[in-house]
């Protein structure tokens, strides 16, 4: 006589709150780092044009300096 059981063991559990909870971390280290570029912006916004041409940005390209690395704009 066989024995069949097919109720998830006790490690199953671990595994998925472990990846829950790195989506849950990654999603506001995401969020920090979108408010970071959001406050950088605005920073450079209220850069006069003269001190924005020493540091070589044009006004209309600031969003597209700050999110260089991320975006192809």
């Amino acid at each position: 006589m066989a024995f069949f059981s097919d109720t998830p063991t006790a490690q199953d559990r671990p595994a998925f709150f472990a990846a829950f909870s790195e989506r849950v971390i990654a999603f506001f280290e995401r969020l920090s780092d979108a408010q970071n570029r959001t406050a950088t912006v605005k920073a450079l916004q209220n850069l006069s044009d003269r001190e924005l041409s020493d540091i070589g940005i044009a006004r209309e390209d600031i969003v597209r300096h700050v999110y260089r690395d991320i975006y192809y704009i």
